[in-house]
Formats: structure tokens, sequence, C-alpha cells
């Protein structure tokens, strides 16, 4: 238990045994919508005959569903006349002292909490410890419940600033991963996306929630912005810089030195094919490495490598005897970040 001692001019002499335990702190249940800020009030009930001077208390809350803006004293107990205060706030808990030259004998607030709401939920604020006259009260804890309705609008959590990936390589970007909505499934949100300079092309793929992003020809930044609404019509922008690399081929080093320099996806052979094709790849340090088969609609229809990898060059085989003719996209994924993908055609 962490307290914040304050240090006054006077001295608690004999007043804690004036204290009949019939002083106490209470909270009360309430509801508020996620688009309003809950002013929420901590109550003190002074016993008739107690004689109070010091109070005590640590109180937590719903991080997930709360912030703390603001803690409100103006007009409340704790700026009764003759009374020292402290608020100190770490996380989701509050701690609060309160000191008083002469004995405190009205009810009421002693301070409001001002909480921003985040997110629809149920949950509790509590003060786990308290005490009064430097007595621990020894009871269960104070509890209160708080719902929270109303719907919110989506969030972006763990959005990069920068996507890279290699001109003529196609990138797969999962979107739906770093989306957050309580209310509607990804299916029901609304993308508005923007490319500039409009010069790659980005699609929307709701079967994987994910964008796939190709550039043919070009070479350099782009910034792609996008607004995401759900059903409601509340909505949250973002915007992503992507940076499109030339693709430089490592044949020539990797032959001298006789090992891989670099990660590096290799263009299937034969192709286009039927029914088998090989794939290689090179890795120039060990890693965990994924080489995975979608077809255009970013379906993933196999996973050919999947596990820690060793440096060196392999070789796979891909039997596509199950599969329809049509353009599929292989794409190696490794442990550092690297993302490369290619294109392939099968005919039957």
């Amino acid at each position: 238990m962490k307290w914040y001692i304050l240090i006054i001019g006077f001295s608690w002499g004999g007043v804690a045994q004036n204290l009949q335990a019939q002083t106490s702190l209470s909270m009360p249940d309430t509801t508020v919508h996620v688009s309003d800020t809950l002013l929420y009030p901590i109550y003190l009930d002074v016993g008739q005959n107690d004689e109070l001077y010091g109070i005590g208390f640590e109180l937590s809350y719903d991080s997930l569903q709360f912030d703390l803006f603001e803690v409100i004293t103006a007009g409340t107990l704790t700026k009764t006349n003759g009374a020292f205060s402290a608020v100190n706030t770490q996380n989701n808990k509050l701690f609060y002292s309160l000191a008083a030259t002469n004995p405190l004998q009205e009810s009421g607030v002693l301070l409001i909490l001002k909480l921003r709401p985040k997110s629809a939920r149920i949950g509790q604020i509590e003060i786990t410890e308290h005490q009064f006259n430097e007595l621990a009260v020894q009871t269960v804890a104070i509890r209160s419940n708080v719902v929270t309705f109303g719907n919110t609008p989506p969030s972006l959590i763990g959005l990069p600033d920068t996507l890279r990936f290699n001109q003529n390589d196609t990138l797969f970007f999962a979107l739906g991963e770093v989306i957050q909505d309580s209310d509607d499934s990804f299916s029901e949100l609304n993308f508005e996306l923007n490319l500039s300079p409009p010069v790659i092309v980005v699609e929307l793929v709701d079967s994987t929630e994910s964008l796939l992003i190709y550039s043919p020809i070009y070479v350099g930044e782009v910034v792609l912005s996008g607004k995401v609404t759900d059903q409601e019509g509340l909505f949250a922008e973002f915007s992503v810089i992507i940076i499109i690399e030339q693709a430089v081929s490592n044949e020539s080093s990797a032959e001298q030195s006789g090992f891989p320099t670099s990660i590096q996806l290799e263009q299937n052979f034969p192709n286009p094919f039927n029914p088998t094709t090989s794939i290689s790849f090179e890795v120039f340090q060990a890693s965990h490495v994924s080489v995975r088969i979608y077809d255009l609609m970013g379906r993933e229809v196999d996973v050919l490598w999947n596990k820690y990898t060793a440096a060196g060059r392999y070789q796979l085989a891909f039997e596509a005897t199950n599969l329809a003719t049509g353009t599929y996209v292989y794409r190696l994924v490794a442990g550092n970040g690297v993302v490369q993908s290619k294109k392939m055609t099968l005919i039957k």
C-alpha cells in the first residue's frame, strides 16, 4: 500500500479514540454514455459523535473503460477551512489524503473524479484500503458498478507509420489486426482509401481483412490515407507511408561468396506451370521463415514452409493438382520483418 504523507504543523494528539467507526466513504452505482464525460463523486458521511481529523484512501478504476482526466476538489469537503489535502495518481490508481486542524463535522461530496469513457463495458470503481485518523478501517473494499453504454468509433491499435516492400512484389497488410470496433465486424465497416500520388495498386480484401498492395512500376514513397466508418457513422482516420524500393539482385555477390547476403525470394520455375513448380529462397541469417500461397482474393491455399530456418538457400516443390487455373501469389515472411511476394500462373 502506498501513501503520500502530508507534513503539517500540528499533532494528532488523542483524537483517534474519539472516532466511533460511524464515519464512512461511499460511491454510487451509475451509468454513462460513451460520448459523455462522467463526473463521479466520492461521498463522506461523518458520524454524529465522531471527531474526524484525517482521511486516507487508495482508489482504483477500470483503465480499459475510463481515462482519469481530472480530480475536482473545488466546492467539496476537501476544501473545508483548515484542511490540508494531497491527491496523486499513478496508472489506474488514485491516492488521497486529508488532514484538518479542526474536526470535520459535515457530510457530503469529498471529491469528484472527472472520467472520460474509452469503451462501452461494465466496470468497477473500488476503494481498496482506507483509514480515518490514522486508523485502518477493518472493512471489505468499497465497490461500485459503472455501466458505459453506446457505440464507440473504430480505433486503430498498433498501426505502423511506415510499410516497406520491393517494386514488383506484393505486400499483404493485415488491416484487421490493428482495427478494433466493439460493435461492428470488419465486413460491416466502410473504408475510404486514397493514395498520394496514385501510382500503386491497393485492394481491400474482406475475406482476409487485409490490404493487398502492389507496385508493378513505381519506386519511391506513397502516402496511403484512409477513413474507416462504422454502421452508426462514427469514424477513425489514419495515414501510412508506403516505401517501394528497387529490387536489387544479389546473384553475383552470392555466387562470389558462396553464401547468401540477403533475404531473397526468387521467381518460381517453371512459370506458367502445370501442376508442379519450384520456389526457391535465400536467407542470410537464421530466423523464423514462412512461405505461403494465396489466391488473388487473399485466401490462403497452402503453407509450404513455416519454421525456424538456418541461413542458406532452399528450394521448395509446390503441387497444385487440386487448384483451379489462375494466378496465385506466394509470400515469404521472415522473423526480422522482411516480406516478399511474387505471382505465378497455373494453367491446366
